[in-house]
């Protein structure tokens, strides 16, 4: 069996997606993007723009996670929706929410734990959204 062509491709696009979408609105302002940037130190300033690479890097990212992913649920094979829901968690707060955490304890970072919980529960959520899409689309 070869993964990635057994893949279903347009489960992979939509989940992807839905994963960096929901990220990227997890982090705007109108949610927690200012407690966000508060932990980073980060001040924004009135002419300060969004260049491509906070979008591209994060959608690249988004991506090769979600094929990850669903290479995972082709070998596990989960028997339910529940078994998914168990993986993406697993997945989601047990890899990308503890690297997010290690990575957050750096020197420069004003508040890590505070960092660590928004972006960690970003990836938490956006990896099971990623998981539940893929198993109910596979």
């Amino acid at each position: 069996m070869n993964l990635l062509t057994e893949t279903n491709w347009g489960a992979i696009a939509i989940a992807t997606i839905v994963y960096c979408a929901f990220s990227g609105m997890w982090h705007r302002q109108f949610m927690f993007g200012k407690m966000w940037e508060r932990a980073m130190g980060f001040q924004r300033t009135e002419i300060w723009k969004e260049t491509t690479i906070y979008f591209v890097v994060p959608f690249i990212s988004c991506l090769i996670t979600t094929i990850s992913v669903s290479v995972l649920i082709q070998l596990i094979k989960p028997a339910s929706i529940s078994a998914a829901l168990s993986l993406g968690l697993l997945l989601g707060v047990g890899f990308a929410t503890a690297v997010t955490c290690t990575n957050a304890v750096i020197p420069t970072m004003k508040k890590p734990l505070v960092f660590g919980a928004i972006t960690g529960s970003a990836h938490a959520i956006g990896i099971t959204l990623v998981a539940l899409i893929i198993y109910s689309m596979s």
